[in-house]
């Protein structure tokens, strides 16, 4: 067996390690606004109490502080939080939120103990 053909494995071993939050998969519609308040509208495709992940057809650059605007199905009321943005590749985002109250994160807490755990990004979120 060659020596670097565990790497994968090892990789996403580490990646669970240094996540705290399940990531699930879930469709949602966002609105991105970066820090010039110009607005862009995207979909998040995973969420977890400590972030979400989703497209925005405007590369934002890593470390810049964004608001996010977005809804669950399971919450009467419109999230509109701080977020830093984590990870960027082409126009997919890793966003981790900042600002999120006792309530907001209860409320995500609940939406997504009904999503299934998406396998794919391993088991917690950063």
């Amino acid at each position: 067996m060659a020596p670097h053909s565990n790497r994968g494995g090892d990789r996403s071993a580490r990646v669970k390690r240094r996540r705290r939050f399940i990531r699930y998969r879930t469709e949602l519609p966002l609105c991105v606004q970066d820090p010039l308040e110009r607005d862009f509208d995207g979909r998040c495709d995973v969420i977890s109490e400590g972030g979400l992940g989703g497209t925005v057809l405007f590369p934002l650059p890593l470390g810049s502080v964004v608001h996010l605007r977005f809804a669950i199905p399971t919450s009467p009321t419109r999230f509109d939080v701080l977020a830093i943005v984590r990870d960027q590749r082409d126009f997919e985002h890793g966003f981790e939120f900042v600002s999120l109250t006792d309530a907001e994160r209860v409320a995500i807490r609940q939406f997504c103990n009904g999503l299934r755990a998406d396998s794919e990004t391993g088991q917690v979120d950063p």
